[in-house]
């Protein structure tokens, strides 16, 4: 298989089974998230400003079921960046699941937000 065609099953892949996920993820990280936001963590901060609470919950489970599936930290910098269309360049594949990682948990902090009011320390 070429690797042109090994990227658009990936995308297919990935847009079937995460679909929430790709949306939030491509989104606010294409290639011009830099001028927009200035780093990943600030994309993910807006995004989840902007989403309202269902689908946050919808995006985080489905983080966390990819984060399950893709134990190996190369295969899940190959899922995040030809699958989700993440435009951010992670130089070990270990930086892809610590990113991962900080956006689930950055989701997760405002979904209890969301339903404890004022519990600014949830999650932390």
């Amino acid at each position: 298989m070429t690797g042109s065609r090994a990227r658009r099953l990936l995308r297919e892949e990935m847009e079937r089974r995460y679909y929430r996920l790709r949306q939030f993820l491509a989104c606010y990280l294409h290639e011009d998230w830099p001028e927009f936001y200035g780093s990943p963590q600030r994309a993910i901060d807006v995004a989840i400003s902007e989403y309202p609470i269902e689908l946050r919950q919808q995006v985080r489970k489905e983080l966390a079921t990819l984060l399950d599936e893709a134990p190996d930290d190369v295969e899940l910098r190959e899922k995040l960046n030809n699958g989700l269309g993440v435009c951010v360049y992670f130089k070990e594949p270990g930086e892809a699941r610590a990113f991962a990682l900080d956006a689930e948990e950055r989701l997760m902090t405002s979904i209890k937000k969301h339903f404890r009011p004022g519990d600014e320390g949830v999650g932390q």
